[in-house]
């Protein structure tokens, strides 16, 4: 049996995790994933729009260094520009004009790529 290189060990550690579901059992994950999908924004818009604004900063950058990074303020202007307060989002950072469109269109690949595969499955079933 010829010696197996160290990507070949990785690759079969890591399908000891790989874990195989039914055609029924994916259909229920699916089901699971994609409410996952539709309530967390919808979550997330109701919060109030000073909700993330209170409390210390969780960054390391900040908490270590006593240093911002580039992604300091992104989730309070992510949060103040989907309530369309753009002054402020743009105050607690420029990128969230940027992240939260990039973000959007992500989420919504994959909601879409979960229904089409959960379709697939229902015409197998």
């Amino acid at each position: 049996m010829p010696q197996k290189t160290s990507k070949q060990k990785w690759v079969d550690k890591l399908t000891l995790f790989r874990i195989s579901f039914s055609p029924v059992q994916r259909i229920a994950l699916s089901r699971v994933i994609l409410c996952f999908l539709v309530v967390t924004p919808i979550i997330i818009f109701l919060l109030p729009i000073d909700y993330f604004d209170q409390g210390g900063s969780i960054c390391l950058s900040q908490v270590l260094f006593d240093q911002e990074c580039y992604a300091c303020g992104l989730t309070r202007g992510c949060k103040h520009l989907l309530h369309l307060d753009l002054e402020n989002a743009f105050a607690y950072n420029m990128g969230s004009f940027l992240a939260l469109p990039l973000v959007s269109f992500l989420w919504l690949k994959w909601f879409l790529s979960e229904l089409r595969l959960m379709r697939s499955l229902r015409k197998k079933v």
